[in-house]
């Protein structure tokens, strides 16, 4: 999966940001190639990471590892 070519987030996330699929916080947000974001928590950014990658999606927040 390709991570942002910037290296500073355009924002953090914090509490109000949701996971899209489960409503969890969310600690990843990927950018889809033909437009839209996607908020994951870290289940669902993993269960789903491969389909993410072989559509092109691009991680522009990863705080899994903080």
């Amino acid at each position: 999966m390709k991570a942002s070519l910037d290296t500073t987030p355009g924002r953090p996330l914090t509490a109000a940001d949701l996971c899209d699929r489960c409503s969890s916080g969310a600690v990843v947000e990927t950018v889809m190639t033909l437009g839209g974001s996607l908020l994951w928590c870290a289940l669902h950014f993993a269960f789903f990471e491969d389909a993410l990658n072989a559509h092109g999606a691009t991680i522009v927040v990863d705080e899994r590892r903080q």
